[in-house]
């Protein structure tokens, strides 16, 4: 969204400094295209000298108008931050409950014997999946949405997937001395982004 007249040049379109662009579908044909071809021209023959107010005041200019689509998208990205960081609280808090739901539960060191994960305890599994889920996130271009999905569904559901290269990014980390707590209040300490972890299962 453009933040004032001086993004555009002389030759810019007029409804393009409302942040407006024509379909985005493309013409399909020579037909099409001429049709649209001139709904074109005829607007940018023709270029609004005025915008009715909407309460009744004076008409506004096209400068008037930009400067309130702008207004009106400040507002937006404001209320979007605001949303996005009360739901990235969430999603702390969702986080650190889990990890010590995981470490205090009966089997949480019950070892695990095959697979990727071999040799960690179940809790340490589990703790390191939410933190590698929410911290270190992969799948969200397909196919690997539906890989992200299943192997949710699958931690939600009890299990601990084997995905990511989480099994050996957890090793990694647990061979430099890294624990699960220490991991997660060091990611927060530096304010790194956490990607939303659905707490209901997803379609796959």
């Amino acid at each position: 969204m453009p933040t004032s007249l001086s993004r555009f040049d002389a030759d810019s379109d007029w409804w393009e400094k409302l942040g407006l662009r024509g379909d985005a579908s493309k013409p399909t044909g020579p037909y099409e295209h001429r049709l649209a071809r001139a709904a074109h021209d005829v607007l940018r023959a023709h270029p609004p000298t005025a915008f009715a107010s909407g309460d009744g005041a004076a008409p506004l200019s096209l400068e008037d108008v930009v400067a309130l689509v702008d207004a009106a998208a400040a507002e937006a990205k404001r209320e979007h931050e605001s949303e996005w960081e009360r739901d990235a609280e969430e999603q702390r808090r969702i986080g650190w409950e889990k990890i010590e739901g995981s470490l205090a539960g009966s089997d949480a060191d019950d070892r695990i014997s095959i697979g990727r994960w071999a040799g960690i305890s179940r809790g340490e599994a589990i703790a390191w999946c939410w933190n590698l889920f929410q911290y270190e996130p992969h799948g969200f271009v397909h196919p690997g949405t539906e890989v992200r999905a299943r192997a949710l569904n699958s931690l939600r559901a009890g299990d601990i997937p084997e995905v990511f290269g989480y099994p050996e990014r957890a090793r990694e980390l647990k061979a430099r001395g890294v624990l699960p707590r220490e991991y997660r209040r060091y990611r927060e300490a530096l304010g790194s982004k956490i990607a939303p972890v659905p707490l209901a299962p997803t379609d796959e």
